[in-house]
């Protein structure tokens, strides 16, 4: 497929409109988007997607939980319909995901170089059903660093937070109900579409008015010339108060809604899978 690079409220836009019905990047039915003039266009990159090109890439963490890769499809699990998380009852496994399981139009989101590098790109996922007990985390980094800006390859890591509310703390060490950290290897196999779900060895349980934010840091090579970028989902026509952008490397953060401040219509097809106590 062809993705296009454009420059867009400070941060990297690369538009790709897919024919995707299983949650699968299998370069079927593809064709480009073209963004407005008034982003301005950077350059293009190319990538060609094929079932060999998605990995599952295992990951380990600091703090009360460690990460695992696997084999999990996310598309199994109830999700919303951009409206918000949804969660059913019964104790079943399910998917706390801000977008459809099955994703027709996806964005790839990226920092500009070298300013933005190790930006986070987080989203909050909330139950409709409570205590709801997470036990995994996911999502999706594209590009193929001999193609494009974006690199799936690189090692990064995900930050977790339990807060009240939606928008994650400045400080989430100081501030949020926990916090916990995840190192992410490099994956040398990884093409252009890198799946990554990290199993959590300590569940989290969120309690009556708790989200959880999943914070994924946009690392950059070593030459800081490509980076980790993550897939977003333009299904939704873009709801504000569920994706954030860091707009630091460290805390504190200052989080901007990716919605209502950068009028992106889109949002990131990051989730977290468990069920419901």
């Amino acid at each position: 497929r062809t993705l296009s690079i454009v420059s867009f409220f400070s941060l990297l836009l690369l538009v790709s409109c897919t024919d995707d019905t299983n949650g699968d990047d299998t370069g079927a039915g593809s064709s480009s988007s073209d963004a407005s003039p008034s982003t301005g266009n950077v350059g293009d990159a190319s990538s060609s997607g094929s079932d060999d090109a998605i990995t599952t890439t295992e990951g380990s963490s600091s703090g009360v939980a460690d990460g695992s890769s696997s084999g999990s499809d996310p598309s199994a699990g109830e999700s919303s319909d951009g409206s918000g998380s949804e969660s059913t009852g019964g104790g079943d496994p399910n998917v706390l995901s801000n977008t459809p399981s099955a994703c027709f139009m996806q964005q790839v989101v990226g920092p500009i170089l070298p300013d933005e590098a190790s930006h986070l790109a987080a989203a909050t996922l909330t139950p409709t059903a409570y205590p709801y007990e997470v036990t995994s985390v996911g999502y999706v980094v594209i590009g193929a660093p001999t193609d494009s800006l974006c690199n799936s390859t690189l090692a990064h890591r995900v930050d977790v937070y339990v807060i009240e509310g939606s928008e994650p703390p400045a400080d989430p060490t100081a501030d949020a109900v926990s916090e916990l950290s995840i190192s992410v290897d490099a994956d040398a196999a990884a093409t252009d579409y890198r799946t990554v779900l990290l199993d959590l060895e300590t569940p989290i349980v969120l309690e009556d008015g708790q989200s959880l934010v999943v914070a994924v840091e946009l690392a950059p090579d070593d030459e800081v010339a490509t980076s980790i970028c993550i897939e977003s989902c333009l299904d939704t026509g873009g709801v504000a108060g569920l994706d954030w952008w860091s707009n630091a490397d460290e805390a504190p953060y200052a989080w901007a809604d990716m919605v209502a401040v950068f009028g992106y219509s889109s949002n990131f097809t990051t989730y977290a899978t468990g069920h419901v106590q």
